[in-house]
């Protein structure tokens, strides 16, 4: 237990502070603009103090300030501390006393602090994620007024060789000017999406330890090089999560199950986690059950009993139970990997 329990309810310009001792008595609360904080430590808070910010999305500026000024400081996961301190009145007075008060009960759901390192990639790897995204939006833009046309591109893929051809002839001979001039304006922006997306791939930095988990992970079926930053960056330390199940459950692969008496219903997955982890693991499993042999046969195995869709989900899941203990062991990817390792009840019968 310690002396002082600090309670922080973040906001973007905003934080309400509570300040309380060990027997739960309030010693200090106020509003503090975001940038008095600092100030309000040096004075107000003493160093024996357990301090608590809520996961928000500006979390880690305050999260390191704290961590320079007191004893131990500890992010409160947002939707278990939902369930766990709802309440009919609501206020930022209320939160912030809340956090306190389960901090000072050792009653915190805590979420992952992720160091600077790893922070660092995944900014960098979400912007990437953006980029793509906004390629793929633009890219849609271009078979919608197509389609308004009653046209549909001869090949699979409209913006690879073939695709431009063809392109350029409906440009030069079927369309008209309006339409041409979004259609000429979302290939520019494409072409400069493409530019940027490989220049934040090759600018992406790696440690020395985070290259070596990057090396490991590409030696997993169906992950490349993108997927394993991809994984890393999201992943963070794999001693966080005691069991590969625990991971599942972390990365929203595992189905919600409602019990009630005898009663159990398995339902889809929870998706929970962060989707590009979800995402990573589904190219992979699609990837791998293709070129793989062992993977081939578990997708084929499954397809039967769960359909095609829910079987890419469920070697999605035993892939990311085989990347715990490549990365807990250390120790790249073999083909027979669980049999050697004695866990083949863990993937069996899946």
């Amino acid at each position: 237990m310690y002396p002082f329990y600090l309670g922080i309810d973040l906001h973007l310009k905003r934080t309400y502070v509570v300040l309380m001792d060990k027997a739960g008595q309030v010693l200090d609360e106020r509003r503090l603009p975001n940038e008095e904080v600092k100030e309000y430590l040096k004075r107000r808070v003493p160093k024996e103090t357990y301090a608590v910010v809520e996961a928000t999305r500006n979390w880690a500026f305050m999260y390191d300030m704290l961590v320079e000024h007191v004893e131990r400081v500890e992010l409160a996961h947002p939707k278990e501390l939902k369930a766990i301190s709802a309440a009919a009145v609501k206020t930022d007075k209320v939160d912030a006393r809340t956090l306190a008060n389960l901090a000072r009960i050792n009653y915190l759901p805590i979420a992952y602090a992720a160091p600077h390192e790893v922070r660092d990639l995944r900014t960098e790897v979400r912007h990437r994620d953006r980029l793509v995204s906004e390629r793929t939006q633009a890219k849609n833009r271009i078979h919608a007024v197509l389609a308004s046309y009653n046209l549909v591109a001869p090949t699979a893929d409209l913006f690879g060789v073939r695709g431009r051809q063809y392109l350029e002839e409906v440009i030069n001979n079927q369309l008209r000017s309006a339409a041409v001039r979004v259609i000429r304006s979302d290939l520019a922006l494409i072409e400069h999406l493409t530019q940027q997306i490989a220049e934040a791939e090759s600018a992406t930095h790696l440690s020395t330890e985070q290259a070596q988990q990057v090396k490991l992970l590409c030696t997993m079926p169906g992950v490349g090089r993108v997927g394993a930053i991809t994984l890393l960056a999201e992943i963070g330390n794999i001693q966080r999560f005691n069991s590969p199940k625990a991971l599942c459950n972390w990365a929203g692969l595992t189905p919600k199950v409602r019990s009630s008496d005898l009663q159990v219903h398995h339902g889809r997955i929870s998706k929970q986690g962060p989707a590009l982890v979800r995402a990573a693991m589904t190219r992979a499993a699609t990837i791998a059950s293709r070129y793989s042999k062992r993977w081939y046969r578990v997708h084929e195995n499954l397809v039967p009993r769960c359909g095609r869709q829910a079987a890419k989900v469920a070697v999605a899941r035993h892939l990311l139970t085989v990347i715990y203990y490549v990365l807990k062991r250390q120790e790249p990817y073999q083909e027979d990997y669980i049999a050697k390792t004695g866990e083949p009840a863990a993937l069996q019968g899946a």
